[in-house]
């Protein structure tokens, strides 16, 4: 069951020279392909909704477990933005808070899940409706302890996995302006914000998102970055060019613009250029991995048999098939460091 939602679209990155590709080649080949699989995704849909009720009934039923595979690497996760899209009118930008990305499910009790399928935490939210499901992508605020609201997969049992963005942002906009889940109570643990988006074909749209300061009150939680989504792409697990991510100083670089607070051009230590930034964190990234995966290995000689399943259990915690693969100690870890989004 759960490969009918992994990897939908994998054979797009298959080849071996699939990096080396033209982004926008590759956004090209993924919208054909969402669009022509669109109107055949109504059933399979419906099959997702019904598997995750379904799913739900049996945890009850068993023991709470810390790692659940159905939700494992469901996250929309963006790559870089290499180079300004010719049809930048049909993105929107989306400001981001340094936090931990994570995949909220809401039912009887809302479960936090991160990239891997581990439970993070549960809890009562205004979110929850009995038998009805809500499934949404998420910002974790340590420092605030609040939720900020990025995307939606499910909303009370309607399904927006197959639906374009700018349905999924007009929807969400509208039910987060009907209710207010921002309000602590007792059956609302954890405040729930609606991240504001922008129209990139909209001039002064596109200024107010990269000259807002601060983004947020009292500049709490921090800016991390920006991330781009297509106006016509599905939501699609795992890493898609029709999601891009951008740091703040990278924007007059790759946007090829002046219009950008002053506050969010400081750059790190050592920045040359945005691509070179981006392979040398990339390269960072891969190694940290290897790292990793070596120490495993090590564990698994030293301790015999039972090291198997340790090393499993840290791999799936770690979550290797995305960017974004560290876990965080408890509080916030900006995204800097646990790129990519």
């Amino acid at each position: 069951m759960d490969d009918i939602f992994v990897n939908k679209y994998r054979q797009l990155y298959k080849s071996s020279g699939w990096m080396k590709e033209g982004q926008s080649q590759r956004r090209r080949q993924m919208l054909e392909e969402q669009k022509r699989q669109r109107a055949q995704k109504a059933d399979e849909n419906r099959m997702f909704l019904a598997f995750i009720q379904k799913h739900q009934a049996q945890k009850q039923k068993a023991a709470s477990a810390n790692f659940d595979r159905f939700y494992a690497n469901k996250l929309q996760l963006s790559e870089w933005m290499r180079e300004r899209p010719e049809d930048l009118d049909n993105w929107y930008i989306v400001p981001c808070p340094k936090g931990k990305r994570c995949l909220i499910v809401a039912n009887d009790r809302t479960t936090v899940y991160n990239k891997a399928g581990k439970v993070l935490n549960s809890f009562r939210s205004s979110l929850e409706g009995g038998k009805y499901v809500t499934v949404l992508d998420c910002i974790y605020n340590g420092t605030r302890k609040e939720y900020h609201v990025l995307d939606c997969l499910v909303y009370r049992n309607q399904e927006f996995i197959h639906c374009e963005t700018s349905f999924r942002f007009f929807w969400l906009t509208s039910k987060f302006l009907e209710y207010d889940h921002t309000v602590i109570h007792r059956d609302n643990h954890y405040p729930f914000h609606f991240i504001p988006r922008f129209d990139c074909a909209d001039e002064a749209s596109l200024a107010e998102a990269l000259n807002t300061y601060p983004q947020w009150p009292d500049n709490i939680p921090t800016l991390d970055g920006y991330l781009f989504y297509h106006k016509e792409s599905s939501y699609a697990y795992g890493t898609t060019p029709l999601v891009l991510w951008l740091f703040s100083y990278m924007i007059p670089e790759i946007l090829n613009t002046t219009s950008l607070h002053e506050n969010y051009k400081n750059l790190p230590d050592g920045y040359t250029t945005a691509l070179e930034f981006m392979d040398d964190f990339d390269r960072k990234q891969k190694l940290k991995r290897r790292g990793k995966n070596r120490a495993g290995r090590k564990m698994e000689v030293e301790e015999g048999e039972q090291s198997v399943e340790i090393d499993q259990q840290r791999q799936l915690e770690l979550g290797e098939l995305d960017m974004d693969h560290q876990e965080e100690e408890e509080g916030e870890t900006p995204l800097e460091e646990d790129k990519l989004l």
